[in-house]
């Protein structure tokens, strides 16, 4: 039923994929660095790099507000699955793979497949997706500066 669309975004950061995972799963301190995105676990107390599939999590990316599923997370990835039931799902992921660019670098990637009723919004001729992919690039860009910021 429906379409799918799929987009994503990357980057290059400058720390290997055990550092840029690391800071990525600090949901807490998101706000010291994050200029828009929310994440936290619905469990409280429950430690980021703890969650496993079945697992709620609270996200915001800058006013879209939602409360996915966890479906994996690993060391190189975490991925989600979010629905409004009958008119999308959409399964996100993000990707800490070791860069093929920079020796001890990592591309961090985030990659979402929408499907369902809804899907078209995500189409390259709509606004919408050039929305969230700023958002998606901001968050991104954020992401490695703090990173970078740090010693590893």
């Amino acid at each position: 039923m429906g379409q799918t669309q799929s987009i994503s975004a990357e980057i290059e950061i400058q720390a290997p994929p055990s550092a840029v995972r690391s800071v990525f799963l600090e949901f807490s301190k998101y706000k010291q660095w994050s200029q828009k995105w929310t994440i936290e676990p619905t469990e409280p107390g429950k430690d980021p790099s703890e969650l496993k599939d079945g697992d709620k999590i609270k996200v915001d990316m800058g006013g879209m507000a939602f409360s996915p599923v966890i479906v994996e997370n690993t060391s190189e990835t975490l991925h989600w699955v979010g629905s409004v039931p009958l008119l999308f799902t959409g399964k996100h992921e993000f990707w800490f793979n070791p860069s093929e660019q920079n020796s001890g670098g990592t591309r961090f990637i985030q990659v979402e497949e929408i499907r369902g009723l809804l899907a078209f919004i995500m189409a390259p001729i709509w606004g919408f997706r050039q929305k969230v992919l700023f958002g998606w690039n901001q968050f991104n860009e954020d992401l490695k500066k703090e990173v970078e910021s740090r010693p590893f």
